[in-house]
């Protein structure tokens, strides 16, 4: 009887246990909880202005409805085509670099490039030259200076950077307010010098100004993403030349 009594009772237990195990495997699976993250990348954008910048000031947003559609980063408000070179004049050119109002801080330069002249002896003293104005600075040996009286700010090509008025130290452009953003002009006039003769002039003269508009946010293998922004500029502007 006993031994009976004792089985009964081991029975009992293995079920007991059993009905736990499933008890428990069951509340388990009941409070349980997952979760799953899905994050999208962007790499960045750098869009066009939605308008032209304002003529008289540069560094913001022109808004005259009837200026034709923006078509570029890179504006010159004043130019005139097929403006004639008279010696000891100025011609109107004022290049300016925007982008539009949802775009990346940026770090942005400008390589201007100068055919106009032939190569030869003082063939730098006949050259077409401009003033810089306050919110650019030359990189240094990226930029040929012109052969005037001891004026350091003028030049004939070269590289420059955006610096926002702190010269030397490359600025970041930001757009603001839901607006475009703008450097304001690199130059606003080339002065024909008085040596220039029609002999020293080459064949379709011109001067060619590109920008180059990096993302701020940009480090690569550099200490901060201003030095990695000038040397990709550099490696650009070689391409230019």
């Amino acid at each position: 009887m006993e031994k009976t009594n004792s089985k009964k009772r081991y029975g009992v237990i293995a079920l007991v246990l059993v009905a736990l195990l499933a008890a428990g495997v069951g509340t388990w699976a009941w409070l349980s909880a997952t979760d799953t993250k899905t994050n999208e990348f962007t790499v960045g954008s750098i869009g066009k202005p939605e308008v032209k910048p304002d003529p008289d000031q540069p560094n913001k947003p022109g808004t005259d409805p009837t200026d034709p559609k923006v078509d570029g980063y890179l504006f010159e408000t004043k130019w005139v085509k097929d403006s004639k070179m008279i010696p000891d004049t100025d011609i109107a050119k004022n290049p300016n670099v925007g982008i539009g109002a949802g775009s990346d801080s940026s770090y942005v330069f400008i390589y201007v490039r100068n055919a106009i002249v032939k190569d030869g002896e003082d063939a730098l003293a006949k050259t077409p030259y401009f003033t810089l104005n306050a919110n650019w600075s030359p990189v240094v040996d990226d930029a040929v200076g012109a052969k005037t009286n001891g004026n350091n700010n003028q030049y004939v090509s070269g590289l420059f950077m955006y610096t926002a008025g702190v010269p030397g130290v490359s600025a970041v452009l930001a757009p603001a307010d839901g607006k475009a953003a703008y450097t304001g002009e690199l130059f606003s006039t080339v002065h024909i010098p008085a040596a220039m003769n029609s002999t020293d002039v080459v064949t379709d003269p011109a001067m060619t100004v590109s920008c180059y508009i990096f993302g701020a946010d940009q480090k690569g293998g550099k200490t901060d993403a201003a030095e990695n922004a000038l040397a990709q500029a550099k490696e650009w502007a070689r391409t230019q030349a």
